[in-house]
């Protein structure tokens, strides 16, 4: 069963006029309508009078453009700059507009005639606001400051702060501005006596936009991966040097949380050209840009100064915040323009996905209408109050694994009267729909329909949601998918059998693993191992075999397990054991096998979980392996003296020579080891000094005892365990 509830998965489909919010629900968006196109590459700016017009500040060139109510778009003022990128009106009706790159204010009067009004000593106004006093205020870069101009334009240094730019200001009922730092992430509070004090310090590098609502909360969203736009040490001159794009598109990987959204299949087929090197040399003297963006984040701090983190959003910048007349915070962001919402109650919704790159500024206006200014193409859109006629949601591709049949499809959703949802489906076999995939099927008016899509490995799903009110709208929320993945065979990856150096007491001819609830598993005390150096132990009647496969399913299907076995000069294989679960190991007591060369097989079976007719199986055969229970032999021992002198304490100094030939039939000797009088073992080695046949000649110089009768017992230890035995009594 598909089902769409992951909210990051949710927010990676296609909408039209469709808003996702953070509780999985789809709805109708807002409904959007753009005004005509502004002939520029940039709308940085946004104010309104009160006369029902609207007016926008543009980049390249730098215009002030008016427009109508009804969406009519005229030139109202052309400045020689090219930028204008921060606009403010007063109660007269005039209208401000700070440009860049030289600093400029200029004076429109409600008539359209303009004039510089004020000349700054730094090149970049960002932001500007006015007092209930008339005062204005301008925040500029690249020296951070603030300025506070009179009504003759005079400005004078209200704010100094020691970073490059203050990028935005707002201002509370108490005539207290707050502004936004570049490059620390800091918030500064001046009251109207111009004394400071940092609000916050975020950890990001950038606050890039303010805004505060009717109760004096304020908001904060950051842009960290980005320097703001237009740092240069030299001041560039006009026409001849022209300032770059606010920012390039860079993809992004996808992040794991549902805001962390990602461009879609098709926009991505569009970005032909790779992003910078982060360390590539600036052009033009400008700052060189990151590749990618940060995580940013919009905070709220309260009036007791009381710091949240409410929205968060990966490898996009928030370039503009408002606050509408509900108290509902709007955000917009690039280099995916998206305009989300943030209710009273935090809750956090998707509203619209953009064309352009970037959402610049928010207007709100009366009546519930937002408007929105946007870069790479310059833009105006209208947001009304009321909801779309009709939106689309296009799913993400699932992707199954397998050619699947479907089942049926259901969804939760709310249907108030004049509203409506249709679902349809299509499917096919590679990851990106293309002519090769079905037509889009039938809608399915009820919930629970079979899906009528063909068979296949890959499928979407449309949400259609209509209203005939524009005050109300359905809701749709867990769409599901049943389908069923066309049966694989089981994967076993490898069969090893091997000699075990740790296995159960339990001495029948055949069982299966062991208990691994006990600590572990230790030999009878009065056996021998093999393969050490030091008292070789091993169990000449216990389990010898220990068979092991790794083995899965592609469906998950759970697994059981058949092993049989048989000589390599066999055809026919037998019976081992039957239906092994659970352990993917057999431990096989091969006493009652005859020596030679064999083969397993391990035959897995996924009947557990599938029908009879369905079921299907994967067997392996192993490498081929030894069974030895034979023990090696010791043969022609033979012992001498050797010497005939005295030492200084007046001992005899002789040696023992004992030589000899361990032998197996089947396999390698590893190990030779001596014991006189039942003394230590002692490890003795072939003439050669290396073990490496299955016949072995070996040659022992024992330094001379006491003239008494001595016993000698010689072992000899095949590569299997087994032990051979032999004794020569020596009596000088």
């Amino acid at each position: 069963m598909w089902t769409s509830t992951d909210q990051a998965e949710i927010s990676k489909g296609k909408l039209q006029n469709v808003s996702v919010h953070s509780n999985g629900k789809f709805t109708l968006s807002p409904d959007k309508r753009r005004v005509n196109e502004i002939p520029a590459e940039y709308v940085w700016c946004l104010v309104a009078d009160g006369a029902d017009s609207l007016f926008a500040g543009t980049g390249n060139p730098g215009t002030v453009f008016k427009v109508s109510h009804d969406g009519n778009v005229e030139e109202y003022y052309k400045t020689p700059e090219l930028h204008v990128y921060t606009l403010a009106i007063d109660s007269a009706g005039n209208i401000f507009a700070g440009t860049l790159p030289h600093g400029r204010i200029y004076r429109i009067t409600s008539e359209g005639k303009g004039e510089v009004f004020c000349e700054l000593p730094d090149p970049y106004v960002w932001d500007m606001v006015s007092d209930k006093y008339g005062n204005l205020y301008a925040a500029t870069g690249n020296n951070g400051v603030i300025y506070k101009i009179s009504d003759n334009g005079i400005p004078s240094v209200f704010f100094d702060s020691p970073f490059s730019n203050i990028l935005d200001l707002v201002i509370d009922n108490d005539n207290n501005i707050y502004a936004a730092c570049e490059p620390e992430g800091l918030i500064y509070k001046i009251n109207p006596n111009g004394n400071a004090s940092v609000l916050y310090d975020s950890d990001e590098e950038e606050i890039h936009c303010l805004a505060i609502d009717k109760n004096g909360v304020l908001y904060a969203g950051t842009s960290s991966g980005i320097p703001p736009v237009l740092h240069t040490p030299a001041l560039p001159e006009p026409p001849e040097v022209q300032l770059p794009l606010l920012m390039e598109e860079f993809p992004g990987e996808p992040g794991n949380g549902w805001l962390n959204y990602v461009l879609s299949d098709d926009d991505t087929d569009v970005l032909d050209q790779p992003p910078p090197k982060k360390d590539a040399p600036a052009e033009n003297g400008l700052r060189e840009m990151p590749v990618i963006p940060e995580m940013n984040s919009v905070y709220r701090i309260d009036k007791d100064g009381r710091v949240r983190e409410i929205f968060v959003v990966e490898d996009s910048f928030i370039l503009c915040l408002a606050v509408d007349n509900n108290n509902d915070v709007l955000v917009g962001t690039g280099n995916k323009a998206k305009l989300f919402k943030i209710n009273n109650k935090e809750e956090v919704s998707l509203l619209h996905n953009f064309s352009e790159s970037q959402i610049l500024d928010i207007l709100s206006y009366k009546d519930g209408i937002k408007y929105m200014a946007t870069g790479n193409n310059a833009n105006i859109y209208q947001l009304a109050g009321g909801y779309s006629n009709e939106g689309t949601y296009e799913s993400i591709v699932h992707d199954n694994k397998y050619i699947s049949s479907w089942g049926y499809i259901s969804w939760k959703g709310k249907m108030p009267p004049q509203t409506n949802i249709k679902l349809s489906t299509r499917s096919g076999n590679n990851k990106k729909p293309d002519i090769t995939w079905s037509d889009w099927s039938q809608e399915y008016q009820l919930n629970g329909g079979r899906i009528e899509s063909p068979s296949a490995r890959f499928i979407q799903y449309r949400a259609t949601l209509t209203t005939d009110n524009s005050e109300t709208t359905p809701a749709l929320e867990d769409v599901s998918i049943a389908y069923l993945p066309q049966n694989q065979p089981p994967i076993i990856r490898k069969v090893e059998v091997t000699t075990p150096r740790h296995f159960p007491g339990n001495e029948s001819n055949n069982y299966d693993a062991p208990d691994t609830s006990k600590p572990s598993f230790s030999p009878p005390d009065n056996v021998y191992l093999d393969n050490s150096r030091k008292n070789h132990k091993t169990a000449p009647h216990g389990p010898r075999k220990l068979i092991s496969w790794e083995a899965d399913d592609p469906n998950n299907d759970r697994l059981e397990f058949d092993l049989e076995y048989k000589s390599v000069d066999e055809s026919k294989w037998k019976e081992l054991k039957r239906n092994v679960k659970e352990r993917n190991e057999f431990y096989w007591n091969t006493n009652r096998i005859p020596d030679g060369y064999y083969q397993a097989k391990v035959i897995a079976y996924d009947a557990l979980d599938n029908p009879s007719e369905l079921a299907l199986k994967e067997e392996v055969e192993s490498n081929t392996f030894i069974i030895d229970n034979t023990r090696p032999v010791v043969l022609n021992l033979r012992a001498v003296i050797e010497g005939d002198s005295i030492d200084s304490h007046g001992r005899p100094c002789h040696t023992i020579i004992v030589s000899g030939v361990a032998k197996d039939e089947m396999c390698n000797i590893t190990d030779i080891q001596y014991s006189i009088d039942s003394e230590d073992w002692q490890t003795a080695f072939p003439e050669d000094k290396i073990f490496d046949s299955t016949e072995e000649t070996f040659l022992l110089n024992i330094p001379y005892i006491s003239p008494d009768e001595h016993t000698i017992v010689i072992n000899a230890i095949d590569y299997e365990g087994n032990i051979g035995s032999s004794r020569i009594v020596f009596n000088p």
